[in-house]
This record gives C-alpha cells, structure tokens and sequence, in this order.
C-alpha cells in the first residue's frame, strides 16, 4: 500500500506541474501557393489591430519591422524569381519591412532564426530589398495581419500584406516559360502521347506564344487520339482564328 501510494503521489505531482496551454495571442499561420511549377511556402504569425492605432505608432514610420509577431515571419521558394523586377535566388528568407506613409521598403533577409527584428542587423544579410507602394483604404479595414497570393497565374502572382486600412503589393515572376520551353524542346517528339502535344499547344495559346507552332501540335494531338476531348477541337478552333496565315 505504500508503494502504490507513493506512485500514486508521484502521478499528482507530475500531473500538477505540466505546462498549461494558453492560444496564442498572434495566431499562426502558413501559407502554400504554387506559381506556374515554383512553390511558395511563408509561416508567419497574425497580429489584431485591437483597437490599436497600428502603422505610425504600434509599427512605427520608418523604421525596420518583423513584417508579423513573434517570431520570424519566413517564405521559402525552390526556384528563383523576380520581386518587383529584381532578381531573388531560390532559398529561405525572413520578410522584413521599414513602413512608410505611402511607400514600404521590403527586405529579404538571410537569417530567419530571430525573434522579431536581429539582434545585430547585418547588411550582409540582406538578399534583396525592395520598394513597394502603400495604399490606404478608408472603408475597408483589415483587423488580423494578413499575408497573401493574388493575381495568380502560370508566371507571375501578387504578394499582398494587408493590415488596417494599409496594403502593400509585391509583383512576383517565376521563370516558368523558359522551363517550359525547355522542356518541351527537350521531351516533345513524334513518340509523345496526345496529352503531350495538346499540352504543348494550350500552353503556347494561354501564354500568347507562337500560335502557328501550337496549331501544328493540336493538329498533332487530334491525329494522335480519334476520340481526343471536345476541348482539343475548340483550341484548334481558337488557334485557328488568331493564327497568322
């Protein structure tokens, strides 16, 4: 009896100095887009505006912030793209911003192992650092911090931080068409499927290539399988009506 007692002692106070669990006041978030064959990953975490006064006092003018709460708030992307022109290698970076009343600077940094701002800021850290335009909206406002993809297409999209009434764009291009385009000179053959060659020629349609190139492999496609989808007649039917005779 004793022993089990002493177990049973031990049980209580191991059950009595476990960590409670309270939600997080900044919640967390991740966030997956894929841009053409580039994927983009970014955890952050949300901060409310709660009454707040936010960009000029809670997040002051001009000087560098977490771009979120807490800790880092981190994108990764496994190919390299342009941020508003400028060239960025793939890899992982921490997103930080200096706001301004109409326009942002945007700074991807190397570390991403901080919480909030870097003890000691390094500018060799620094990657790549963008301008952005601010705009202000007086009637809508954003309460939770929010980082997202718009304007997605298979080249390019819009990364967008929005939070109060203030939102700052970033205009994102991947390399897709030249991967494409190297692909499809390296792979496509007389021995590619029906799939391939309507692939091929949609692509070169929907990204305003040489049509007459993608009249040729939807031609292709539709010799290639006799029961080919309706779609392959209407890309040919569309081809046909914006090719260069």
């Amino acid at each position: 009896m004793k022993i089990t007692s002493t177990i049973l002692a031990l049980l209580i106070g191991s059950c009595a100095l476990a960590q409670m669990k309270f939600p997080a006041v900044s919640s967390h978030s991740e966030v997956e887009q894929k841009v053409g064959l580039t994927k983009f990953e970014i955890e952050y975490n949300r901060p409310n505006i709660n009454g707040r006064e936010v960009f000029g006092k809670l997040v002051p003018n001009g000087e560098v912030w977490r771009t979120g709460a807490n800790e880092n708030t981190v994108i990764k992307f496994d190919k390299p793209i342009k941020v508003n022109g400028q060239e960025l290698a793939a890899g992982e970076y921490a997103l930080y911003s200096i706001p301004n009343k109409e326009e942002w600077e945007v700074i991807f940094y190397k570390d991403t192992k901080n919480w909030g701002n870097p003890k000691e800021w390094k500018e060799s850290n620094i990657a790549l650092k963008v301008k952005a335009k601010s705009t202000k909206s007086m009637n809508n406002k954003t309460e939770t911090f929010e980082i997202r993809f718009t304007n997605v297409t298979q080249k390019s999209a819009n990364l967008v931080l929005a939070w109060d009434n203030t939102t700052v764009v970033l205009d994102i291009e991947t390399n897709t068409i030249n991967e494409v385009l190297k692909m499809i000179g390296d792979q496509l053959n007389e021995n590619s499927s029906a799939r391939d060659f309507y692939n091929a020629a949609n692509f070169y349609y929907s990204n305003k290539l040489d049509r007459n190139q993608a009249l040729k492999w939807v031609n292709t496609a539709l010799e290639k399988d006799a029961n080919a989808p309706d779609y392959y007649k209407e890309l040919k039917t569309n081809l046909e009506k914006n090719t260069i005779k």
